[in-house]
């Protein structure tokens, strides 16, 4: 048979609704046109991480929606983050398009496992589980944001409600075209869970810089089951992910975000050298343009500025000491110049190299997020207890400094940050803990509002008050995608 570039491939992917990104081959294409070998395959992935790659979806959008959405941050596109984003709007079609653009690589990758496997000696079972775990666990991923962002979020009283088109075939030309009508919110939560449960199961513990790894399914999967409240299996999830022992937390928090592949990093998205910086990515929304994100006041008064207890504070104050904390120092007397957030607390710096291209990662897992989810279930599931405060107190060490009068690390500087089993009267104050501890260290990586939604939580947005399942924080599915669907159900 004739071989087909892999540039048709990609040219020819379409978005859920059908339309052609690009030119089409005059005639229908068979999966065995497109790929004959493990090469081809290996190719095919390739170009499923440059589509992850991009900007408008998983590596900058979709996280950044995160944190303008709910508060964390102002600015930007003033229609995205007040909430104001019309059907027509390009921002949730390049979402909408450029997600199922890489779940139909994804598809047409898994499709074509089979026939490959026959038919190429060279190509190794290995090989294969290889691919198919790298294929899956980006599909599995994707769908995952996309259901969080289109659709109410988990509940037992939502998993009815309308999820997102749940596409598991490949599309390659205009005759294979379908017009799915949405799956379930529970309908996309199942395959997601399958997605990545394969995906932990074939792949390897870890992989080479950038690739999808065992321990990178199983952060998926943990951070699916923290969104459905199934506490359990985080701790199970969580525990496997440390007992691996292939993580650590650097040693300063800037440090994961300044030097990329650090030994806190389990998955990110990397950067291409092939997008501009400033349209591509989070560097994009929180750079140093005036219309770019900053950080708003209620992350200053209700993040920030709670970290201490009042007893911590009087205790520091007493001593005539400083506080601070390397992630959001107000006077910038510790850091000298390397600030995650800078002097005014007024802009993220954690995606620095803005005018650079391929220097910023987009980060997905990191082993900071891990053990605070872990810190938070085991919170939930026994109380006040010593492994959820040595977890918490790990991430408030590593950033938080007690200084004495001339600017010199005190030696009790970690006992006088850290919390006790005494700090706490109850459970509910040590998750609280947790919670306003995660706001702070994953601030702007695309966690606030998920986080919100799971702990049903109102929203601050703008000065309004949203409920936590108001219509108002679900994205509008595109509505060229409404035009050319008729099966599909647009959101209130």
């Amino acid at each position: 048979m004739k071989k087909i570039p892999l540039l048709i491939l990609i040219l020819s992917v379409y978005s859920c609704n059908g339309f052609l990104e690009s030119v089409q081959p005059e005639n229908d294409l068979l999966i065995e046109d497109l790929f004959q070998t493990g090469e081809d395959l290996e190719a095919g992935l390739t170009g499923l991480y440059d589509l992850m790659q991009n900007g408008a979806a998983l590596a900058g959008n979709i996280p950044a929606l995160a944190d303008v959405m709910a508060g964390n941050a102002e600015g930007w596109f003033v229609e995205v983050s007040s909430l104001q984003m019309e059907p027509s709007h390009w921002m949730t079609e390049e979402i909408w398009s450029t997600a199922y653009r890489a779940i139909n690589q994804a598809n047409a990758i898994i499709a074509a496992l089979p026939f490959v496997i026959n038919n190429d000696p060279d190509f190794s079972l290995a090989q294969a589980n290889q691919i198919e775990g790298e294929a899956r666990f980006i599909r599995g991923l994707l769908y995952f944001e996309m259901v969080r962002l289109y659709a109410l979020p988990w509940s037992n009283d939502n998993l009815n409600e309308p999820g997102v088109p749940l596409v598991l075939e490949p599309v390659f030309d205009q005759s294979s075209i379908t017009f799915p009508t949405r799956a379930s919110v529970g309908q996309v939560y199942e395959q997601v869970e399958i997605d990545l449960a394969k995906a932990m199961e074939l792949l390897a513990e870890t992989n080479t810089d950038g690739k999808a790894s065992g321990m990178a399914a199983a952060a998926g999967l943990a951070e699916v089951a923290f969104q459905k409240n199934d506490y359990l299996s985080v701790v199970d999830l969580t525990g496997q992910i440390l007992a691996s022992g292939h993580f650590q937390l650097t040693e300063l928090p800037q440090i994961f975000f300044r030097e990329e592949g650090s030994s806190e990093e389990i998955w990110v998205i990397k950067g291409s050298t092939n997008n501009d910086p400033i349209n591509d990515g989070l560097a994009t929304v929180y750079n140093d343009a005036p219309t770019t994100a900053t950080i708003s006041n209620d992350l200053k008064a209700n993040g920030y500025k709670t970290l201490l207890t009042d007893a911590m504070a009087q205790q520091i104050a007493s001593q005539n000491l400083t506080f601070v904390d390397l992630r959001c120092d107000p006077d910038d007397i510790f850091s000298k110049g390397d600030l995650i957030v800078t002097g005014d607390t007024a802009r993220c710096n954690k995606y620095e190299n803005s005018w650079t291209s391929g220097e910023d990662d987009t980060p997905v897992y990191r082993l900071a997020e891990i053990l605070l989810m872990r810190s938070e279930a085991l919170a939930r599931i026994n109380g006040i207890n010593q492994e959820s405060i040595d977890l918490l107190n790990q991430i408030r060490q590593r950033s938080m400094r007690v200084l004495d009068q001339a600017g010199f690390l005190v030696p009790e500087s970690n006992e006088l940050v850290s919390y006790s089993m005494e700090d706490f009267q109850n459970s509910d104050e040590l998750v609280e803990a947790i919670v306003k501890e995660r706001r702070v260290e994953l601030a702007f990586e695309g966690n606030y509002l998920h986080d919100l939604k799971r702990l049903r939580r109102a929203v601050l947005n703008y000065g309004t008050i949203y409920p936590f399942d108001s219509p108002d924080l679900v994205l509008p599915l595109p509505q060229r995608e409404i035009d050319a669907n008729p099966a599909l159900e647009q959101n209130p």
